[in-house]
């Protein structure tokens, strides 16, 4: 099958492109030309430049393609301006939809759960698959919100024209190679640990997914039946504050020891129970293969705090 990926290199679609050279599918990407030097795989897969404002190069892009996945969207909570976002993900998502009419067979997005209702008290979770829409959140994070909620209706009503099947993926936290909101996260408590009170507040409790676990969620969700036209909550199992992220990172860098003094701090106010629960995903066969603790473990090497911190990483204990 011929497979386009748009946003190849981006938090999800780098995962996306990965998971499908252990596939036998013939891929494509669609990519802005300033980031085509970075892309991974350009000896085994096609590449074509564009924007998704340039007509003409969406339809080079989606000459003989069957399938689509479309990661070309700003997801994660930015500072960035409401009229790029509108721009790149309504927008730019309208155009790729009005393009993909009547020439691919299904279409696979990955938008965010960020267009969700919020559920803040644990007595409302697990918010699932099909929990209601709404933008929310600081003036950036609702720009954020409507801009997905309005590239999610382009795809809906064109499938509900016939246009092509869909499969609507609606990933919680992003970790992996580019997941800027973790990397400042893990940063900031290595550097202060004292900072996890105001981040605990902050974030609350969050479940992490990593890339590899969203493409293959998506590669999933473009084949599976019982997916087919369904909004599908992607989210890892553990329910994690900031203490835990402490925890974890004091375990990660002092091997062996059973003194960590976070411990106590992080299972008492982790409440044990997870904030998103994706039904659709399980039923279909899917778990996540990356723990909240693979994720630090990357982000520390990457970082390479191992060898320069793990012996002066600092202990305290809050006043509470």
């Amino acid at each position: 099958m011929k497979v386009l990926v748009t946003g190849p290199t981006g938090a999800v679609g780098q995962y996306v492109l990965e998971a499908l050279m252990r596939t036998d599918h013939d891929v494509r990407v669609f990519t802005l030309p300033d980031s085509m030097h970075r892309i991974n795989y350009r000896d085994r897969i096609e590449m074509v430049p564009g924007d998704l404002a340039d007509r003409d190069a969406l339809d080079e892009a989606l000459d003989g393609i069957e399938l689509v996945f479309h990661t070309a969207l700003i997801s994660p909570p930015p500072a960035i301006d409401p009229d790029m976002l509108e721009h790149v993900n309504a927008r730019g998502t309208r155009n790729l939809v009005k393009a993909c009419r009547g020439a691919v067979s299904r279409f696979v997005m990955v938008s965010s759960n960020n267009v969700y209702v919020p559920h803040r008290m644990p007595n409302l979770w697990p918010l699932t698959d099909d929990a209601q829409r709404e933008a929310h959140g600081n003036p950036s994070q609702q720009a954020l919100g409507e801009s997905l909620i309005r590239a999610e209706d382009a795809v809906f009503e064109a499938a509900e024209t016939g246009a092509f099947d869909f499969a609507m993926l609606r990933p919680s936290i992003i970790s992996g190679r580019k997941s800027p909101f973790v990397d400042n996260l893990v940063t900031q408590l290595i550097r202060n640990p004292e900072a996890a009170d105001g981040l605990r507040r902050m974030w609350d409790t969050m479940q992490w997914t990593h890339g590899t676990d969203i493409g293959t969620a998506a590669l999933l969700a473009a084949d599976h039946p019982d997916l087919r036209n369904q909004s599908i909550l992607v989210a890892g199992e553990e329910p994690i504050t900031a203490y835990d992220v402490l925890s974890l990172m004091w375990e990660i860098m002092n091997v062996g020891r059973e003194d960590n003094p976070y411990a106590e701090l992080a299972a008492r106010h982790n409440v044990g129970v997870p904030k998103f629960y994706p039904a659709k995903l399980r039923a279909a066969g899917w778990r996540p293969r990356m723990t909240a603790k693979n994720c630090i473990q990357e982000i520390l090497g990457r970082l390479e705090f191992y060898a320069s911190t793990s012996v002066n990483f600092p202990a305290y204990m809050p006043v509470e």
